[in-house]
């Protein structure tokens, strides 16, 4: 897929603006309690986004919804973002509610769609690494297995080394240490001692810790 280019300012202010207006009149309905009016508000803000009532966006998987929102190979990037933040709105939603099983559902779309962005766009796009930390960490133990493939990814690739260690431990723990995720994390150990000590620190981890790991499972 084609990245996309976001160096238009209208358009980044466009979308800041719109997200912005939608999460202020979100929170005044939540403080004031009228959650079912916030909610009603969260299935427009889907129609008005990809053109289809609420209920049908939530039986499309996300991978459809990057589908519908990509023409001649170019993502757009900047409706995919607002629907991310559309879907994490809702987990925070159902989270006051007490529906558990709807709000992690809500995380792990919101988390998928904010990785495509992530992966979508060379330059960072407005909060989308600190919601993914952010979504990342209230799923814990919750993140989808497929999400967890992604997470571990893309934290390598942007240099959170804890935090790609933490996806494929999560995902060994789901899998009854599958042996083929062992020669994944061992593999990563093995990259990640072909980084200096300086990159291994900034990413959350040091090359004792790394080589003790590794030892582990080899």
């Amino acid at each position: 897929m084609r990245k996309s280019s976001l160096s238009e300012d209208t358009l980044l202010r466009m979308l800041v603006a719109a997200i912005a207006e939608t999460i202020a009149r979100l929170a005044l309905l939540r403080t004031a309690g009228n959650f079912e009016q916030a909610l009603k508000v969260i299935d427009q803000n889907l129609q008005e986004l990809l053109g289809l009532k609420a209920d049908i966006v939530r039986q499309l998987d996300d991978s459809q919804i990057v589908e519908m929102l990509t023409t001649n190979d170019f993502l757009d990037v900047a409706r995919l973002y607002h629907v991310a933040e559309i879907f994490r709105q809702e987990g925070e939603i159902r989270n006051e509610l007490g529906q558990t099983a709807k709000a992690q559902n809500c995380q792990a779309r919101a988390l998928n769609l904010y990785l495509e962005v992530c992966f979508a766009v060379e330059n960072d796009f407005l909060e989308a690494d600190d919601r993914i930390d952010e979504l990342f960490d209230a799923l814990g133990a919750n993140t989808p297995e497929d999400t967890l493939f992604i997470t571990f990814d893309y934290y390598e690739q942007v240099g959170a080394f804890d935090r790609a260690e933490a996806s494929i431990n999560r995902m060994l723990q789901a899998t009854g240490n599958n042996p083929e995720l062992l020669a994944e994390k061992r593999s990563f150990y093995e990259r990640l001692l072909e980084e200096s000590d300086e990159e291994l620190e900034a990413g959350g981890v040091n090359r004792d810790q790394i080589e003790r790991e590794l030892r582990k499972i080899r």
